[in-house]
Order: structure tokens, then C-alpha cells, then sequence
């Protein structure tokens, strides 16, 4: 059969593959490889035996509810409980916002860029980003650029973020796409401070944040939760996405959006088009999981759970970072960033990953601009056990110490 020439329309010409998923491919379906790549949830994270209880009253009370079609925005019920644990838990405004239930927090991202990025605008993002986000932006032929990251603050150089407004004359830059709390892949939070600060500015300027928190519940230091940027929203400046992939289940592809009204009607209009509504029998699930069972006590269950493993990896590192690699220490979340030092020829070191079969996401693919961040890489401490931790970062070290250059004496 001869090969036929497709005319893809232009959004789609440059798009590739997503490289987060491409790389870590082989090491996921591989068994002889401790995986330390994607921000996978552990098995133990699941509630099995209560969603099982839960899924046959749900067939005794709801099954021809879930089995026919649905409303766009999501089952009444789940949006009403979503809006009370914001308001309650956050501090959000649920009167003058809205809560659209999408298939994943990612089509949420999706949804907002197809409404607001036109062909040659401009969002703006950290320069180390979910890579989703990322190709997500690129599909409606807009431009990512990343800002500085201040990793002392946790946050973006919001003097960065100023200046490039005020030289946006053309008013190109539409969104700018954030992960303030325990931000993928780096790990850190925003002060709030910080966060102030950048919703000021994006005001003064009309521009949109998209405030993604997928882990904003899974804090493990012992402090205070820092308020989100939607808390300070009085003027419909602030899109918040949530996710009940990282405190639930993947598989239920449930997320969400709180928006502000004009905006949620037009994410609507998008959603039908795309697919309609988000899994009723997972949304009849995730409901009734919150009103027969204190929600609360499983978070809390996923902190101490995942806690000691962040302690397991932050401890292990430190034994064995050396000179060779620096890190830093998270208070919360999926991950935990660490920095090779100059001297380690990266292509090298992750050629003696693959042969102690180490799985790791390196930087470049978490950036903006695919480039730029070669000593980085990322891991993830929640889906591995206490022993795979300990032994991937002994292989690591390892590693670090092979590629490590050798610099020939000054004669």
C-alpha cells in the first residue's frame, strides 16, 4: 500500500507527541524497573472495599441516572458538595462562580484555552511546567513562555511578570497557566505574598490566571495551608481547577472547574462539544463517597501515607547527594525535584539509569521551552514502597557518581 500524504490542519502540523508520557512509556510496563516517573497514586491510596459498598447502592438507586445521558455541567449534587468543600475548606467565592465538572483536571486546561487562546497569543507560565498545559496551548496555535522561577520563593519572578505585561502592547498574553502549590515538577509553594502579588498584577493587566491545584490538598508539613490566588478574587480574574484524580482515583477522570459565571457558560458551550458530560457513574460514586463517609479523615489518610514516603526519599537523598546533585524539599504533593550538579554529563547519567533500570523524569521535559533545564530532573515519591525509594535513590547516587566528568590535570 503506498504511502498517503494527510493535509492536518495547522493547530495539529506541529504538535508531537507528549513526551512526559513517550519517556516514561518503556519504564511503566517494564517490571524489572523501580519507577520513580509519573505522578502516579498508590495502590493503597484507593478506598476499594467503601467505593465497592458504595457502587451497589448506587446501581440499586441511581442506575438508570448514570446509564442515560447527563448534564453538561455535572450531576447537581456532586457540584453543590464541590462548592461547599471550597467554600468552606477555602475560602472560595461559590456565589459569583460556577462549577463545571470535566472529564480530568486536563480537559479542564483544554477548555479554558480553546475559549480564550486565539491563533499568536501568548500564555504565560513557570518556566519549569506540566507538560500537558504545555501542548494544551500549542493545539490552539498559542505560544507558551516561561517566566524566571525564584526557587527561594517558590513562585515566579513577579518583576518578570510585570515587565513583560507592560511591554505586551499588542495584549497578545490571554492566560497565565500556574501550579502555586506544590508545583509540578519542582515541589514548592507560593508565599502568599507571592501569590498576592501575581494576582495584582494579572488584575491591573485583564490577563486570566489559571490557578491548577491538583495536590492542594495533600500538605504534609506541619503548618498552615496557604490561601489560594482564588481566594483574593473579587473580579473574575481567576479561573481554579481542581482534581480528585490525586485524592480519589485516575481512573474516574473526574475534575473541575470554579469559574467565575460568564466564563463557566462558555466552558459549557465548549464541553458539549467535546464530549458532552464527564462519567455519571463516577460522579454518582465520588457523591455518595463524600455523603456516606468523612471525606476529610481519607485526606488525612493520603497525607500520613504519603508523607512517610516523601520522608523515606528527602532522608535518602540527603545520605546521598554528595557533592554530585542538590534538591529540594517539599511540603506537600507528588514530587520532589533534584539538580545534578554542572559537572555530571547528564546523556551519560541517565545511560547508567537505564542500565540499573531507574525511571526518572528529566527536566527538560517539565519546561516551557523543552530546553534549558538538562541538570534537572524529577521524582515521584507516592506510587514506589518504602524499599523502592531507598533503592532508586542508591541507584541514583550511583549513577551520578559514574557520569561525573573527569577533568584532566592542568600541566
Amino acid at each position: 500500500m503506498s504511502e498517503k500524504r494527510y493535509e492536518f490542519a495547522t493547530r495539529v502540523a506541529g504538535l508531537l507527541p507528549n513526551p512526559l508520557r513517550e519517556q516514561a512509556k518503556h519504564v511503566q510496563e517494564a517490571d524489572d524497573y523501580i519507577k520513580l516517573t509519573y505522578g502516579y497514586p498508590s495502590n493503597q491510596a484507593f478506598p476499594v472495599e467503601k467505593l465497592a459498598k458504595i457502587s451497589e447502592k448506587i446501581y440499586r438507586d441511581h442506575a438508570f441516572d448514570f446509564m442515560q445521558y447527563g448534564e453538561t455541567e455535572g450531576i447537581p449534587r456532586l457540584r453543590a458538595q464541590i462548592k461547599e468543600r471550597l467554600a468552606k475548606y477555602q475560602s472560595l467565592d461559590v456565589e459569583n462562580n460556577d462549577v463545571l465538572i470535566t472529564s480530568g483536571s486536563t480537559q479542564g486546561m483544554d477548555l479554558v484555552f480553546k475559549i480564550f487562546v486565539n491563533e499568536g497569543d501568548i500564555v504565560l507560565t513557570e518556566e519549569q511546567t506540566f507538560v500537558g498545559a504545555v501542548n494544551a496551548i500549542k493545539s490552539y496555535g498559542g505560544t507558551v513562555q516561561g517566566l524566571p522561577f525564584d526557587f527561594s520563593a517558590g513562585s515566579i519572578d513577579t518583576s518578570a511578570l510585570k515587565a513583560t505585561l507592560e511591554a505586551d502592547t499588542e495584549h497578545r498574553i490571554k492566560v497565565l497557566y500556574l501550579i502555586p502549590t506544590f508545583q509540578n515538577p519542582i515541589g514548592t509553594s507560593m508565599s502568599l505574598e507571592k501569590r498576592q502579588e501575581v494576582y495584582d498584577i494579572c488584575q491591573a493587566h485583564e490577563v486570566m490566571i489559571y490557578e491548577d491545584d491538583p495536590y492542594g490538598d495533600l500538605l504534609y508539613a506541619e503548618k498552615t495551608a496557604i490561601p489560594k490566588i482564588k481566594s483574593f478574587d473579587q473580579t473574575g480574574n481567576v479561573i481554579y481547577a481542581g482534581s480528585f484524580s490525586k485524592i480519589l482515583a485516575p481512573g474516574s477522570r473526574l475534575g473541575y472547574l470554579l469559574a467565575p459565571k460568564d466564563v463557566f457558560d462558555k466552558l459549557v458551550l465548549m464541553k458539549q462539544v467535546a464530549d458532552s458530560f464527564a462519567n455519571l457513574y463516577w460522579q454518582y460514586l465520588a457523591s455518595q463517597l463524600i455523603d456516606d463517609y468523612d471525606f476529610n479523615e481519607h485526606i488525612d489518610y493520603l497525607r500520613q501515607l504519603y508523607k512517610e514516603k516523601m520522608d523515606t526519599m528527602v532522608s535518602s537523598l540527603a545520605q546521598k547527594s554528595d557533592d554530585n546533585m542538590a534538591f529540594v524539599v517539599p511540603d506537600g504533593g507528588y514530587f520532589i525535584s533534584v539538580k545534578l550538579n554542572d559537572d555530571i554529563e547528564t546523556e551519560a547519567f541517565y545511560d547508567e539509569l537505564e542500565q540499573r533500570h531507574i525511571g526518572v523524569i528529566p527536566g527538560n521535559i517539565m519546561s516551557a521551552a523543552g530546553s534549558g533545564y538538562e541538570q534537572y530532573f524529577r521524582l515521584n515519591f507516592t506510587l514506589p514502597t518504602l524499599s523502592e525509594i531507598k533503592i532508586g535513590i542508591e541507584r541514583i547516587s550511583e549513577a551520578a557518581a559514574a557520569a561525573k566528568q573527569t577533568k584532566s590535570p592542568v600541566i
